[in-house]
C-alpha cells in the first residue's frame, strides 16, 4: 500500500481533479463556496472539473470560473431530468436490478450495514443509466423495497430509539427519495485523476462510484459535519418520528459511504475529526487542513460608528433569530449599536427568511438592524465593522471568522466547530443561543474600542502567521498530487506522520 506523504511538495503534474460540490459552488454564494473559489484559482496548474449536485432549479453560476476550471456537469436534485448514456450500449441487453431499491434502503438506512456494499449498486446505475427509471417503476422492486424497509424499520440497537411510524405516503416518499440516489449515481462524471468531494453527502455519490469503476482516488474536505448539521435540522424541523427518521438515517448512510471510500479525509478542524473517528473513518486516513485567507496587508482602522456586521446566508444552522435577539438586548444598552446582516436566501430556506423578518419587525429594531442581501466582497464589507457577529449552531472552520481577524477586527462568536481554533485570544465566545452572554459580549467592545482594537490587533497577527491561503494551498496541492502520482497503482492514504497529520 503507497503513502501520500504530506510533508512534499505537489506533484506539479498538472493532475485531473474533479470537485464534488453539493449545494455551493458555483451556484451559490457562501464559506464553502469562497474556499472552492480559492482552491482553484490557488493550484492553477491542476485541470479542474466542476460537479455540482444542487437541489433547486438554479441556472446559472454565481462565480466565474478561473481559466483551469470547467463545469463537468450540473445535476439538480429533484429535477425532471432522466438518467442517459454517454457510451456505447452493452453487447447483452442487460436485466433490471428488481433488488436495488432495497439494497440502498439496506445500505443507506439501515444502522449498521458495511457501507462499501451499497458500491456495486450504485456502479450498477452508472453502468445501466437508462434501466434506473424502468427499475422502479416495477412491482417487484417495489415488493423487495418494502419487504426491506420493514426490516429496518423494526431494527433494534442500543443507540436507536423506538420504531418510526411509517404509512404509505411516508413509504413512497422514501421510494422517491431513494431513487434519486440511484439517479445521482446514474450521472456521468468527468474524467480525472483524483475526486475531491466538499461534503460527506450526496457528492460523494458519484465519486464512489468513480472510485469503483475507474480506481479513481477520493479526497473528503469536511468544512461542517454533514450529519450532525442533518441531525441539528431534523431536532428543530418539529417533525414527528417518521418525518425526522428518513433524513437523519440516509445523512448517516451517507456520510459513512462518504468516509469508507475516501483515501484521505481532510477536514478543516480538529473538531471535525472526532466526528469523523467516530463513525469509522481510521485516524491516519485523517489529516487536518485549516482554511486559509489571502496574506492581510495593513487592515484599515475600525469606523468607531458602533456597526456590527455579520456575514452568512439565512440558514436555521446560523440561528438568525439568536442574532436578531442579540441585536435587540445590545440596543437596549447601547442605542446607538447598528447592525448589519450580510447573505443571501437560499432556495429552500424561503419561508425561514420570512419568519425572522417577522421576528425583526417584532422586535421593534427597525433601521437598526438591517438584512443586506448578498455580497461578492465579504472581506469589504467586513472593514465596515467595529464588532463582528456569529450566532451558528454549528460550522467547520468559517471563513467569516477569517475573512474578520484578516481584517484586524474583533470577533464575537458562539464556540463551535472549529472556532476557537480560529481566533483564540482575538475575540469572545459564547455557546450557541446564549442571547444574554452574546449581547454582554458585543457591548462590551462596543463601549470599549481600544479592548476592540487590541483583540483585532491580536486576530491580524494571528491569521498572518497561522492561517494565510498558501499554507492551506499547499496542504491540498501536497494531497491531490500525491494520489494523482499514485493513480495507476494501489489507492494511496495518508500516513498521519506530516504536517497537518492527526
Amino acid at each position: 500500500m503507497s503513502v501520500v506523504d504530506v510533508t512534499g511538495p505537489a506533484s506539479g503534474s498538472g493532475p485531473r481533479v474533479t470537485l464534488f460540490t453539493e449545494g455551493t459552488y458555483p451556484f451559490v454564494v457562501g464559506g464553502v463556496s469562497t474556499w472552492c473559489d480559492l482552491l482553484l484559482r490557488g493550484l492553477p496548474d491542476v485541470r479542474w472539473s466542476v460537479f455540482a449536485l444542487t437541489g433547486a432549479e438554479l441556472e446559472e453560476p454565481v462565480f466565474e470560473l478561473p481559466p483551469n476550471a470547467t463545469l463537468g456537469g450540473h445535476l439538480q436534485l429533484w429535477g425532471p431530468r432522466v438518467p442517459r448514456r454517454t457510451g456505447p450500449r452493452p453487447q447483452r441487453r442487460q436485466r433490471r436490478r428488481r433488488e436495488l431499491a432495497a439494497e440502498l434502503v439496506r445500505g443507506l438506512l439501515g444502522w449498521s450495514p458495511d457501507p462499501l456494499d451499497l458500491v456495486p449498486a450504485l456502479a450498477w446505475c452508472r453502468q445501466n443509466p437508462d434501466l434506473v427509471l424502468p427499475t422502479f417503476r416495477d412491482e417487484e422492486t417495489w415488493r423487495q423495497y418494502v419487504e426491506a424497509l420493514v426490516r429496518v424499520l423494526a431494527e433494534d440497537h442500543p443507540e436507536v430509539g423506538g420504531p418510526a411510524p411509517f404509512d404509505l405516503d411516508r413509504a413512497v416518499e422514501t421510494y422517491q427519495t431513494i431513487s434519486w440516489v440511484a439517479r445521482v449515481a446514474a450521472e456521468p462524471t468527468p474524467a480525472a485523476d483524483v475526486s475531491l468531494v466538499t461534503a460527506a453527502g450526496w457528492s460523494a455519490v458519484p465519486a464512489a462510484v468513480d472510485k469503483a469503476l475507474h480506481d479513481r482516488p477520493v479526497v473528503l474536505s469536511e468544512h461542517g459535519v454533514y450529519v450532525r448539521e442533518n441531525y441539528l435540522a431534523a431536532v428543530r424541523s418539529g417533525a414527528d418520528a417518521a418525518g425526522r427518521f428518513v433524513p437523519t438515517r440516509l445523512a448517516r448512510g451517507l456520510t459513512r459511504l462518504a468516509y469508507a471510500v475516501s483515501d484521505v479525509v481532510t477536514p478543516v478542524a480538529e473538531a471535525n475529526a472526532a466526528w469523523e473517528e467516530g463513525l469509522g473513518v481510521a485516524p491516519q486516513r485523517i489529516v487536518v487542513i485549516p482554511n486559509g485567507v489571502p496574506a492581510p496587508g495593513a487592515p484599515a482602522p475600525a469606523p468607531r460608528t458602533r456597526t456590527v456586521v455579520s456575514v452568512g446566508r439565512l440558514d436555521p444552522l446560523k440561528d438568525v433569530p439568536t442574532m436578531l435577539r442579540v441585536a435587540a438586548a445590545v440596543r437596549r444598552r447601547v442605542p446607538d449599536a447598528t447592525f448589519l446582516h450580510y447573505g443571501p436566501v437560499p432556495r429552500g430556506q424561503e419561508e425561514y427568511a420570512r419568519s425572522c423578518h417577522e421576528l425583526h419587525t417584532a422586535l421593534g429594531l427597525g433601521e437598526g438592524f438591517r438584512f443586506m442581501g448578498p455580497t461578492k466582497d465579504p472581506t469589504g464589507v467586513v472593514r465596515e465593522a467595529d464588532v463582528v457577529l456569529m450566532t451558528s449552531i454549528s460550522e467547520g472552520f468559517p471563513m467569516s471568522v477569517l475573512e474578520a481577524l484578516s481584517q484586524a477586527r474583533p470577533v464575537v462568536t458562539t464556540l463551535v466547530g472549529g472556532v476557537l481554533d480560529a481566533m483564540r485570544g482575538a475575540g469572545v465566545t459564547a455557546p450557541p443561543g446564549d442571547v444574554h452572554g452574546l449581547a454582554d459580549a458585543v457591548c462590551a467592545l462596543l463601549l470599549d474600542p481600544g479592548f476592540a482594537e487590541l483583540l483585532g490587533t491580536r486576530g491580524h497577527a494571528r491569521v498572518t502567521r497561522l492561517f494565510g491561503q498558501d499554507r492551506c494551498l499547499d496542504g491540498y496541492a501536497a494531497v491531490l498530487g500525491a494520489l494523482a502520482t499514485d493513480v495507476r497503482g494501489t489507492p494511496a492514504v495518508a500516513d498521519g506522520t506530516g504536517t497537518g497529520a492527526r
